[in-house]
């Protein structure tokens, strides 16, 4: 039995694209298709893992629905909304299938630069950058054109060509906002920290409601030390209601560093829900608790860090003050042991919390004989 995703990818294709067989029939076809498939890829005897599963199903769906998208006339809305779905998917050749097969429907411009980056999902950035150069001759004036071919050019590591393409975007079109917000990107990965930031702030004169672009200010801000000026954009954000994940990330990052440990606890750990293996997010909550001397909550946070590292000497000197202060005695001398290993002023700085240690276990020793 296939599986059940497949399904429901067709039951919202059949939503909006017209004349589509019923489920239950290409549910059929599926099947028969992946009994071939698995007749001619997989041995007899071979029990099939999750990834070749996954590959004949996914070599199912494009066999089926290639035979089926084909044969239906279509009309450019639906075939619109087909592309969008299908490389949402990524399902490469199914779709370039369907551009193939109704090329006389799309404008040659817009065959063109689907073709592109249809190749371009596909590493074939040799031939994504043909298919955009020849819409380009076609439609030169078209500012998505030039960020696609810049796009490319990321890809196989021209950054200079692909800079050049994002100022020819907004030389054509001043007013759009995509070539700003990628120029502010591709500066900010070169490190050119106030670039970016001078490009978002243009790109946010144009559209409110980028969260890229308050990403790429925030961070740029921050990197800079400009501290202020990143709180400036977290207030924006949520001021014209523009939020995602890493805005919450980075608002938790800018409050910390602002001195608001509460607020930057609240934001991280809300962060850390959705993404708990994130270590650099977890180090910075740490940081936070310990500033408050929230011991209790802080220890699971140290522990974790320390299994990424082990030998982390203020994670490990945290966990000592932990145990020291929710009066986990023993737990604290091992600790102490392997700060010592470390370095040995450990010892000297805290040497009246080494006394009560020691206090405490031998009053527990006398107690229990």
């Amino acid at each position: 039995m296939i599986n059940s995703k497949w399904l429901e990818l067709y039951r919202y294709m059949s939503s909006t694209v017209e004349h589509l067989p019923l489920a239950s029939a290409v549910e059929v076809q599926l099947a028969e298709k992946m009994m071939f498939l698995s007749a001619q890829f997989l041995q007899g005897e071979q029990t099939p893992n999750k990834n070749q599963i996954d590959w004949l199903e996914h070599e199912a769906f494009t066999l089926v629905m290639s035979d089926v998208l084909q044969s239906l006339p279509i009309p450019l809305p639906q075939l619109n909304f087909l592309f969008e779905t299908l490389m949402a998917a990524q399902l490469c050749q199914l779709t370039l299938g369907v551009l193939n097969c109704h090329q006389k429907t799309f404008s040659p411009e817009d065959f063109k630069t689907k073709s592109g980056l249809v190749y371009q999902q596909l590493g074939d950035y040799e031939l994504a950058q043909n298919r955009f150069e020849e819409a380009m001759a076609i439609k030169p004036d078209e500012p998505m054109l030039q960020c696609h071919l810049g796009f490319n050019h990321i890809y196989t590591g021209n950054l200079e060509l692909a800079i050049a393409c994002f100022q020819t975007s907004i030389k054509v079109a001043p007013d759009f906002v995509g070539g700003y917000q990628n120029l502010a990107g591709v500066y900010y990965q070169e490190g050119e920290f106030a670039l970016a930031a001078d490009y978002a702030e243009q790109a946010l004169k144009r559209d409110n409601s980028l969260p890229a672009t308050y990403i790429t200010a925030v961070s740029s801000y921050l990197a800079l030390g400009e501290g202020d000026k990143a709180e400036q954009w977290v207030n924006a954000a949520f001021e014209n209601q523009v939020t995602s994940m890493e805005l919450v990330r980075l608002a938790g990052i800018s409050a910390h560093r602002q001195g608001r440990p509460e607020e930057a606890i609240e934001a991280l750990s809300y962060y850390l829900e959705s993404h708990p293996s994130s270590f650099d997010v977890l180090s910075i909550r740490a940081r936070a608790k310990a500033e408050l001397k929230r011991y209790a909550d802080l220890e699971g946070d140290l522990k974790q860090l320390l299994v990424f590292e082990p030998h982390d000497e203020w994670s490990l000197e945290q966990l000592f003050l932990c145990y020291f202060h929710t009066q986990q005695w023993s737990d604290a001398q091992v600790i102490m042991a392997e700060l010592n290993k470390l370095a040995a002023h450990f010892k000297i700085t805290y040497r009246e919390q080494l006394n009560v240690i020691y206090k405490k276990l031998s009053l527990d020793v006398v107690e229990l004989n």
